[in-house]
């Protein structure tokens, strides 16, 4: 009768320490999906002290990812590491070491945990890209070149994998396969706003502006607040001397980035291309007052 009272008593301790992480969880997952990692973070912690074994893989792992979202990737890679003890043939959480790595610009480590994701995993083709990416960061392009063919042909579906494919081709100046191979991953993904601003800049190293401006619009359809992308597409209409075009193109990246002095040499050349001395003055005095004279 004792031994069924106090199995009971363990089951409902069980339950109630279970219930007493549940509700932190469940906040900071929700905190998370609004961004607030930092809130998300407050939660989690305070469900460290109450979890369960599995419960306590998934903080580890929710508290790398706020971290990481964060920028405090030695926190983050703290609490992956303690979800590797866990789990250590989880290829996912050495995927995710190896990003914070990445993003911390330590790209031998990151390049050993992509490593250890795809050696237990094969066909962990994301984990393949982070390896060619974390490669080509360190000047090893003909590696991550190499990677990154063994990604799509594991999936040749695999749009982010074309795209840095296309990268490593700029890499070494062969313009027209990286043309080929941004292509490929916008039919793949037509929404892949890198990929058309990738190949905007493609087709403006072979001198095809009409095209590479082509890209760059499609790029700014998908999001229309990168100043790069503005400031690429004014190059190019310059270079058809669509000097109307292009003042409206380095005014919008003036708009986004009022710090960037080389919009401002750009609207006033176009300007004086123009014929308009009043404008190109004003402009000259603008640039004058924010850079000094």
């Amino acid at each position: 009768m004792r031994q069924g009272i106090f199995a009971v008593v363990l089951l409902l301790f069980a339950a109630a320490t279970q219930a007493a992480a549940g509700p932190y969880i469940n906040r900071a997952m929700a905190l998370m999906e609004k961004g607030d990692h930092n809130g998300a973070v407050m939660e989690l912690l305070r469900a460290e002290k109450e979890a369960t074994p599995a419960e306590f893989m998934q903080i580890c792992m929710n508290l790398g990812i706020c971290y990481r979202k964060m920028g405090n990737y030695d926190a983050a890679i703290e609490w992956y590491k303690k979800a590797a003890k866990l789990s250590p043939k989880m290829a996912d959480i050495h995927y995710n070491i190896g990003l914070a790595y990445y993003y911390k610009g330590s790209y031998s480590k990151a390049t050993a945990s992509y490593k250890k994701a795809v050696g237990i995993s094969p066909n962990f083709t994301e984990a393949y890209g982070a390896l060619a990416m974390a490669y080509r960061d360190q000047g090893l392009t003909d590696m991550a070149l190499k990677t990154v063919k063994e990604a799509v042909s594991y999936d040749p579906k695999y749009a982010g994998g074309y795209n840095i494919m296309g990268n490593c081709l700029m890499d070494r100046r062969q313009y027209a396969k990286a043309v080929e191979a941004y292509t490929r991953a916008i039919r793949l993904r037509p929404d892949y706003k890198s990929a058309f601003y990738n190949l905007g800049v493609a087709y403006n190293e072979v001198k095809k502006y009409h095209s590479a401006i082509d890209a760059y619009m499609q790029a700014l359809k998908l999001d229309n607040s990168d100043p790069d992308t503005h400031y690429n597409l004014g190059i190019a209409q310059m270079n058809i001397d669509d000097y109307y075009g292009a003042e409206d193109s380095f005014k919008q990246v003036i708009k986004l980035d009022p710090s960037r002095e080389a919009a401002y040499d750009k609207l006033i050349e176009v300007l004086r291309v123009q014929g308009r001395p009043m404008e190109v003055q004003k402009w000259n005095d603008i640039r004058d007052l924010r850079f000094g004279g």
